[in-house]
């Protein structure tokens, strides 16, 4: 079943750009900055990666089609910043954790975002991007695997397809002042393929589950 679904959301990324320009779907987006880096990248992997001591985890709720690209944090990921007053623990690792719970346009109708949350988290060593999130905030994830919420957003839906018509200067005015911010390269390509990534956390969720 794993691999079907896998196999499923591969061709989807593939085929974005040329997916109708109207046609787009709204997410939790999953972005990472491994010590010492000062911009985010968008996760290839899910959040099963091991994570280590300097990491900082960025999720945000965001909206990308044929035309729009999703957007990072607008957080830098500056682990300093997070976690600079925080000492190191014995068996132990800091994570700097940003969530972006995104702008209003993209919100499910009746629907508010959530303020901005970022935190220094301290996990076991081992740990997975997962565990981080877990860590701090309750999470809502399908069947299939995906992360549909974080803190109760969105309440219901879950990788809901939407109009980006109606989205489209929103989405691209918060584009511009992430890459002017943190400097990000945010191809659609790039991050059609960080959604399908991000949405098989199903490896990270399994793996807690036969722990």
């Amino acid at each position: 079943m794993f691999k079907k679904f896998f196999s499923l959301l591969i061709l989807i990324a593939l085929s974005a750009p040329n997916a109708s320009a109207d046609t787009g779907y709204r997410y939790w987006g999953y972005f990472q900055a491994k010590s010492g880096e000062l911009s985010w990248t968008a996760a290839m992997t899910g959040p099963s990666v091991e994570v280590k001591d300097g990491d900082v985890e960025g999720w945000t709720f965001t909206a990308s089609g044929a035309d729009i690209p999703a957007t990072a944090p607008m957080m830098d990921p500056d682990f300093a910043e997070l976690c600079g007053e925080v000492s190191e623990v014995s068996g132990k690792v800091r994570v700097g954790l940003v969530v972006d719970f995104g702008v209003g346009e993209i919100a499910p109708a009746g629907e508010t975002p959530r303020e901005f949350f970022s935190d220094c988290v301290i996990v076991p060593e081992g740990s997975v991007g997962l565990d981080v999130l877990e860590a701090v905030l309750d999470i809502r994830v399908a069947d299939s695997g995906l992360i549909c919420g974080i803190a109760g957003y969105p309440a219901q839906e879950c990788g809901a397809e939407i109009d980006m018509d109606l989205l489209a200067a929103p989405i691209a005015d918060a584009a511009a002042e992430t890459e002017e911010a943190s400097g990000a390269t945010n191809s659609p390509a790039l991050l059609a393929l960080a959604v399908v990534a991000l949405l098989v956390g199903l490896v990270a969720v399994r793996r807690r589950k036969k722990s």
